[in-house]
């Protein structure tokens, strides 16, 4: 049997496989039972055996009780982003003009306790059907603004490998559509998937796919992560990073600096930094908007852009993802005055 497939075969659900790993106080295991009882646990024995040495990997998946305290619930929204609202189709939501977003499953290996979809937990486990994906690709076929598909969940890349490749293949031949996005946490909680010659053809035969990964800490680059982010770019796909900023787990410019130096060194670009979404049940992640600004205030001065991600939040009610930038320039007159990374300033003319 595959390595991944005996990953999914043995997937941590319970305070007894837990216990396997490290051991639960009597006060984690009421809160792992209480919030549970909402908010299901899930990991693969991969990620949970980083947790072992990593007391940021376990803040990530092990259940807390400030997720149902009435604080907490009271500060978020089940959707914040209005996806549900915004759906064509039963999978396919459009808001931007040339970008659609596509839903594919609620299922994880592992599920991220600050998950923005985390009002899925409470669903059956759904697959896009094969008719399904046909009404997302008729949907896009007919409308020929749509130039960026990005496919999301849960993790596409636990669909069952034919139906991936039917709506990979279908993309593939719609001639408007430039860019497949994939959103997969594959890389940091299960790379054994991508080190699958199966999926890795149909991911390169495909074409036009990008693929959108997750790393949040230093902790999660491994040996492991780091054969499946080469094998990705062995099979010509190109990979981004979108890390959330967290309170207790990255909300420093010494751990993000860590972060994407090492994700530069293999080769995945620091596309975006998020602030947290207003979800219920994680709110107690979030950080303040002027800490997150601050953290990139430091992190300019540090490191090269071109190791920097975008700090962005994604407004409420469907407003969209808007990019936060330090204050840099101001304008008087004809001219510009900039301030640069070490915080001199310089003027230059609005030729």
């Amino acid at each position: 049997m595959k390595e991944w497939l005996k990953e999914l075969q043995n997937l941590v659900r319970n305070i007894e496989s837990i216990e396997k790993f490290f051991p639960l106080t009597d006060e984690e295991k009421e809160s792992f039972k209480k919030v549970t009882s909402i908010y299901p646990f899930l990991s693969t024995p991969y990620y949970l055996s980083l947790a072992v040495k990593s007391c940021a990997i376990k803040r990530m998946i092990f259940p807390n009780i400030m997720e149902i305290s009435e604080a907490i619930q009271s500060k978020g929204e089940e959707d914040p982003l209005s996806e549900e609202r915004d759906k064509k189709t039963l999978h396919l939501t459009h808001r931007y003009p040339d970008r659609v977003l596509v839903v594919t499953t609620n299922f994880c290996p592992t599920l991220c306790r600050f998950c923005m979809r985390k009002r899925n937990w409470k669903k059956k486990t759904f697959f896009i059907s094969d008719t399904e994906i046909e009404n997302a690709l008729n949907y896009i076929r007919k409308n020929e603004n749509i130039r960026d598909v990005l496919i999301s969940g849960g993790d596409p890349l636990f669909l069952p490998i034919e139906r991936l490749k039917k709506l990979l293949f279908g993309l593939k031949a719609i001639d408007h559509v430039e860019v497949v996005r994939v959103g997969t946490r594959a890389p940091v909680t299960l790379p054994h998937r991508l080190l699958d010659d199966d999926l890795l053809e149909v991911l390169e035969k495909a074409e036009k796919v990008w693929v959108n990964t997750h790393f949040n800490h230093p902790d999660e680059i491994t040996e492991l992560s780091k054969e499946a982010v080469k094998n990705l770019l062995k099979a010509g796909i190109p990979v981004n990073n979108q890390t959330v900023l967290l309170k207790g787990i990255n909300d420093s410019a010494d751990i993000l600096e860590k972060l994407f130096r090492n994700l530069q060194k293999i080769k995945v670009r620091p596309y975006y930094l998020f602030h947290c979404d207003p979800v219920k049940g994680v709110m107690h992640f979030s950080t303040s908007i002027t800490k997150g600004i601050k953290i990139l205030e430091k992190l300019f001065k540090r490191i090269s852009p071109f190791a920097i991600p975008y700090y962005a939040v994604d407004g409420p009610g469907g407003k969209g993802k808007v990019q936060i930038l330090p204050d840099r320039y101001k304008k008087e007159g004809n001219f510009y005055i900039f301030r640069s990374f070490n915080g001199e300033t310089f003027k230059m003319s609005d030729m």
